[in-house]
């Protein structure tokens, strides 16, 4: 029983060491997989009596692996885990918990949400490369653009979650049945074009009772088109900032205009406005009524369960020399303002370290970010589909990071997101129109 109004590093490694090497080598920081480090000089104790609020905006299966993770934790340190999932207009209501002075102690971060910059200057993240010393905390089996993604300036901010990436889910029976060959999972294929993809989506459509696929239009999904064709979202100066959209580009506009065509030329996919009444995509596939879905790794939890016969494959390459796939993942951060900052770090630590990215594997709500895990016989395992699951973490050397800017998510959902729905989905206008409107509009707000 813990009686004291705290607890050392070293009485954990005393009286856990047989729950868990990593927890024990300092009392609850992480380490990289299979390595263990011991607890640095510097503040080294936690707070039996403390309570961390841990905020995430996932639902489904995430609440209760936070839970489980909130459980664990406490039972190994005392700390208590107030945990809040699966929480609706996420954005906002972290904004105003940041606004009144009383944020989580523990939150995922979405750049998409708030870029780093603009984070930094909010003061929404602590800095945690003095924390990273002090306790040695080992990086290296984190992937390093995983890392980077929330490094600014030179500082880092938070700890990736997940490294996430895009490529194409299929029912293999309906390719079987069409006499199509599988689409490759090797990520340096070069036989599996655009034409490639449309003459496969052509051998599969059947008028209104099949598709090939819904038209994905989530940004990181259509700007892998453009990003394997050879093109990018926007310029950048030294400092990575966005400058200004580099959509009137002909990789740009190719890649746009070819989505567009899937739709109104080749009637391979539904009309935005049709997809509502046709459903769900994982049940249409189920049902053999579309073939594919362009999407992230994570989509995987959703058709182990319903026993269909799938697999996966790469992203389909256009005019680029290489294939380019948005992505990126999210990560967890501490606020500043936490008053319990020593026990939130000692949390983070555990939620990222490889016992907790396992966790995720284990529900299949993750690319992750840790090599050893990503590379590993849990995330891999041959006993489950699909059969090309190797393309999930090969396919993270491919990912284009999103624009980066403290009013990126203002131009994309006052200009980008706007225009394209209302002119190029709809089938309005050619995408050359659209794009020189979206750049004259969506320019000012880089200045």
């Amino acid at each position: 029983m813990i009686d004291a109004r705290r607890v050392t590093r070293r009485t954990i490694a005393g009286t856990l060491a047989a729950a868990t090497p990593l927890l024990a080598t300092c009392g609850v920081g992480g380490s990289s997989g299979g390595t263990q480090q011991s607890g640095g000089a510097g503040p080294d104790k936690l707070r039996v009596d403390a309570t961390i609020t841990y905020w995430n905006d996932m639902a489904g299966a995430y609440p209760g692996l936070m839970q489980r993770w909130a459980d664990t934790f406490q039972q190994r340190t005392g700390v208590k885990i107030e945990v809040s999932g699966g929480i609706a207009q996420y954005r906002d209501k972290l904004a105003a918990a940041l606004a009144s002075g009383s944020p989580p102690d523990v939150f995922r971060y979405l750049q998409s949400n708030t870029p780093l910059p603009a984070a930094v200057e909010r003061n929404m993240l602590l800095k945690l490369d003095a924390l990273v010393k002090r306790d040695k905390l080992d990086l290296s089996d984190f992937r390093k653009d995983s890392i980077e993604l929330y490094r600014w300036k030179g500082t880092l901010y938070a700890l990736p979650r997940d490294y996430g990436l895009q490529l194409v889910f299929y029912n293999t029976d309906i390719f079987q049945r069409e006499g199509i060959a599988p689409i490759p999972s090797d990520w340096n294929d070069r036989t599996w074009t655009f034409q490639k993809f449309l003459d496969v989506c052509l051998r599969i459509a059947r008028g209104g009772d099949r598709y090939a696929l819904f038209v994905p239009r989530g940004f990181r999904l259509y700007a892998s088109f453009i990003y394997s064709n050879g093109g990018t979202i926007v310029k950048k100066n030294q400092d990575g900032l966005a400058t200004e959209f580099a959509l009137m580009e002909k990789p740009a506009v190719e890649a746009l205009q070819f989505m567009q065509d899937l739709i109104y030329k080749h009637k391979v996919a539904p009309r935005p406005s049709e997809e509502g009444a046709l459903g769900n995509q994982v049940q249409l596939m189920q049902a053999g009524k579309i073939a594919m879905q362009i999407t992230n790794p994570g989509a995987n939890s959703n058709y182990l369960p319903t026993g269909m016969p799938y697999d996966v494959g790469v992203f389909p390459l256009g005019a680029g020399n290489r294939r380019g796939v948005g992505g990126g993942g999210t990560g967890w951060a501490i606020s500043p303002a936490s008053k319990v900052q020593e026990e939130a770090w000692a949390f983070l630590s555990y939620i990222t370290s490889r016992e907790g990215q396992l966790g995720e594997v284990e529900i299949g709500q993750t690319t992750p970010s840790r090599v050893s895990v990503a590379t590993g016989k849990e995330y891999l395992d041959p006993n489950k589909p699909p059969k090309g699951k190797r393309a999930f973490a090969d396919g993270q050397e491919y990912v284009v990071q999103d624009p980066v800017h403290g009013k990126w998510p203002d131009v994309d959902r006052e200009v980008l997101t706007k225009l394209l729905n209302e002119k190029l989905w709809n089938g309005e206008s050619p995408a050359a129109q659209v794009l020189k409107e979206i750049k004259d509009k969506g320019d000012p707000y880089f200045k």
